[in-house]
């Protein structure tokens, strides 16, 4: 039964004129009193469990703050990855951390027991005395968070049990049974007009929240521009200098002698599935979206690898040439293993980074090393784009 709670009213009346876009979006979630809860928790559907006595024992902003946190966790979808994640309580973890440096961005008080990143790092003590640090948490998803802390996992597996102990509330995975389809659509349609109505009511009061575009570009923009993704990655990973060699032109209309900005040629690598499963459909359409990204950067070095279950072969692309890999032989048509490009990788090309992989997904993907920066682009017909263990997954529409 849903218990109106005063001060959970009150928090929602005052989050009206200083957070609108929070408050609009915690105004879609149900609040049920559940004493076996502990603290407070969600689940996908948008019920928000809490605990009384833990209520009560927020101070009124520490409340906006958690009330605030769990819409999030909707809102990010978080509550989508069910129980097919294997280090769920690592999950948990990246998702908070990626929720509470949002939230302290945008000036919310959190409660001190929580994750709380300090200048968007955040630092985890290993048992071994030594320290693991996580840093530009604003510029990552949970799911690079996560990749990241999974990078220490074999080397410190309890620490997945401190920094969840400091962790104020609970990620309800509902009644154990998968979520259809249907439903999937259902609550993603639900909270995508929440955040469309929300950024409205937001912006026709001036006051939307900081850090939160790329998120709520990606929610209601719901085909994702793999290209854009691309760029992202690029322009996050292309190390920038300065050189005094040649003046910026600035200097002659400022009469200050300026530096220009030079960014470094970066290497990437692009794989390509060519096993039985690529009919020819998907492999034009595949050719046809990698000679996009040799005419888009002019600053890449590009290694082609073409791999069914073996490497055919490989292919070195000048910069910003499409033309030449349409002059390509593409060999393959046997059996699918992603092993012997990353193995490759490590081998030939350490100083890679980022593997773009165009296949279907149909792969050996829990043989792969989950070190290497991947973007992996699906085709229409591919696998699930949740069945994919780590990276970034865009799907061709």
């Amino acid at each position: 039964m849903e218990i109106k709670n005063k001060k959970i009213t009150r928090a929602k009346i005052q989050l009206q004129n200083e957070k609108p876009f929070f408050a609009y979006l915690i105004m879609n979630m149900k609040f049920v009193e559940k004493e076996e809860i502990g603290t407070m928790g969600v689940d996908c559907w948008g019920n928000c469990y809490y605990n009384p006595k833990f209520v009560e024992k927020l101070s009124e902003d520490e409340l906006k703050g958690v009330l605030a946190h769990e819409v999030l966790h909707l809102v990010l979808e978080h509550l989508d990855r069910g129980k097919s994640c294997k280090y769920q309580k690592i999950r948990n973890i990246a998702e908070d951390l990626c929720v509470n440096d949002l939230l302290l961005t945008n000036n919310f008080k959190l409660a001190e027991c929580g994750l709380l990143p300090t200048y968007h790092e955040y630092t985890f003590d290993k048992s071994d005395g030594t320290e693991i640090k996580i840093e530009n948490i604003d510029k990552k998803t949970s799911n690079q968070i996560y990749e990241e802390l999974l990078k220490h996992i074999e080397d410190d597996k309890d620490a997945q049990d401190s920094e969840d102990d400091k962790r104020f509330d609970k990620h309800i995975e509902g009644d154990g049974k998968p979520l259809t389809p249907e439903q999937k659509q259902q609550i993603k349609g639900k909270w995508k007009k929440a955040v469309s109505e929300g950024s409205a009511y937001a912006r026709d009061k001036g006051n939307m929240p900081d850090g939160l575009g790329l998120f709520i570009d990606g929610l209601l923009n719901e085909k994702v521009n793999w290209k854009s993704l691309l760029y992202k990655y690029l322009t996050r990973t292309i190390p920038h200098d300065y050189s005094y060699a040649r003046p910026s032109k600035r200097s002659f209309s400022t009469g200050v002698y300026m530096p220009i900005m030079r960014k470094e040629c970066i290497e990437i690598v692009v794989s390509l599935d060519t096993s039985g499963s690529i009919q020819g459909k998907e492999l034009k359409e595949f050719m046809s979206e990698i000679r996009g990204i040799a005419r888009s950067f002019n600053n890449l070095s590009m290694k082609l690898i073409v791999c069914d279950s073996e490497i055919k072969d490989v292919y070195t692309i000048g910069n910003g040439d499409g033309e030449e890999i349409e002059k390509l032989s593409i060999k393959g048509g046997g059996g699918t293993s992603h092993k012997p490009i990353y193995d490759y990788i490590n081998t030939n090309l350490p100083n890679t980074k980022l593997l773009v992989n165009f296949t279907d997904g149909y792969t050996d993907l829990d043989e792969l090393d989950n070190n290497i920066n991947t973007l992996w682009v699906i085709c229409k017909n591919g696998i699930d784009v949740e069945s994919i263990p780590f990276g970034e997954v865009v799907k061709l529409d």
